[in-house]
């Protein structure tokens, strides 16, 4: 092979690899000495995620699906077969209590009718102890439910 040949082949095989490397997402090494955005730490509770409360003919198991940003999310599932479940407005009904006695409500609840079985995502702002890891568990207390005035589940942190 001529010094030309080799010349373009060396070329050739410095573009394919920049190419390469281009295409694979791999970037330079930043400055560490440099501000960095932190992600959040994701918050769940010791004792599990699902909570259940059975009374007045009426199951209710709440799933604390994720706290993250200005949210907490949790899924709703009530079962019966004995009350129609759609009266129930949980936005109305439940109410977030922390360890030191701070209450929060919810900011919505979405779910479709259901009758006897109803699901839903029933959403709180992040409690200011949560979001500063200050509480030691969270209570939703749910009042008025099939003749049961008051039902609590909790979360250890």
């Amino acid at each position: 092979m001529s010094q030309s040949g080799k010349s373009l082949l060396v070329i050739t095989l410095l573009l394919v690899v920049v190419i390469v490397t281009a295409c694979s997402g791999v970037t330079p090494a930043t400055d560490r000495s440099s501000p960095t955005v932190s992600t959040p730490v994701l918050i769940k509770p010791t004792n599990g995620v699902v909570q259940s409360n059975e009374a007045g003919s009426v199951v209710i198991k709440v799933q604390w699906v994720i706290a993250e940003g200005n949210s907490l999310i949790f899924q709703v599932d009530m079962d019966t077969h004995s009350v129609n479940l759609d009266q129930y407005d949980l936005k109305q009904l439940a109410v977030l209590r922390d360890d030191m006695g701070n209450e929060y409500h919810p900011v919505s609840w979405e779910s479709a009718a259901g009758g006897h079985h109803r699901q839903g995502k029933l959403t709180f702002l992040l409690p200011d102890s949560l979001r500063q890891r200050t509480a030691k568990y969270l209570e939703m207390v749910i009042r008025d439910v099939a003749g049961i005035e008051i039902r609590v589940l909790k979360w250890e942190l």
